[in-house]
């Protein structure tokens, strides 16, 4: 075979084996593979769900406790009755056993009476404590108090508190100087703190508050 015709042949079955140039450059789509790409993937669609199993339980949780709470707080409400509870009844002294200079008394009471008598009169004591250096023993009902000698004689009356009559004609804590001067009459003694009377050995004594001289509280003791 002629040289020529050869070369021909070779050639010819070369440019049949390579692929056609359009062939070499129509790979997949790229425009395809990168839309593909940029569409959302199904997992994050769903990455956030409303709520949790765990959340749903803590929503619950929360519930309960504030149901719970609004429950306890009526469950504990004082009943009116108690925060408002029925003011006790103040001692009324009579008229015949307040103070008089023959027969010295305070709150009814004069000095010496016995604590049978104290307690039938007024009831049980509030408090009770000893002035263990006097020997007394105080029986205190609030506005006023006792003290009481080892034999359970009355050593002392005292009235602290306003709110209180004392069986002195109307004469109260609060008021003034003058009040118990009008009242009792000219003192025994009389200073810018107190005010005392003398009557059948006891002494009845008025504290006062030198600032405004009120009468801030009053005291029968035994005394010469």
């Amino acid at each position: 075979m002629p040289v020529a015709v050869l070369s021909v042949l070779v050639t010819g079955c070369q440019d049949a084996a390579a692929p056609s140039p359009l062939a070499s450059t129509s790979p997949v789509s790229t425009s395809t593979s990168y839309e593909w790409r940029d569409e959302p993937t199904p997992t994050i669609a769903v990455a956030m769900p409303s709520a949790t199993p765990n959340q749903e339980d803590n929503k619950q949780h929360e519930a309960q406790v504030a149901g719970a709470s609004s429950t306890t707080t009526q469950e504990v409400d004082v009943p009116q009755s108690i925060v408002n509870p029925k003011s006790t009844p103040k001692p009324n002294v009579k008229a015949e056993n307040a103070y008089q200079q023959e027969k010295p008394t305070l709150m009814g009471v004069k000095i010496g009476s016995a604590k049978g008598d104290v307690v039938a009169l007024f009831g049980k004591a509030s408090k009770q404590f000893a002035m263990e250096e006097d020997g007394i023993e105080v029986y205190d009902y609030g506005d006023f108090s006792f003290g009481f000698t080892s034999k359970g004689i009355v050593e002392f009356v005292d009235v602290h508190s306003g709110d209180i009559d004392p069986g002195l004609h109307g004469l109260r804590i609060g008021q003034q100087v003058q009040d118990a001067l009008s009242i009792l009459g000219k003192p025994d003694a009389k200073t810018a703190y107190m005010l005392s009377y003398k009557a059948q050995g006891t002494v009845l004594r008025l504290d006062l508050d030198p600032k405004d001289s009120t009468i801030q509280s009053v005291k029968l003791f035994g005394g010469q």
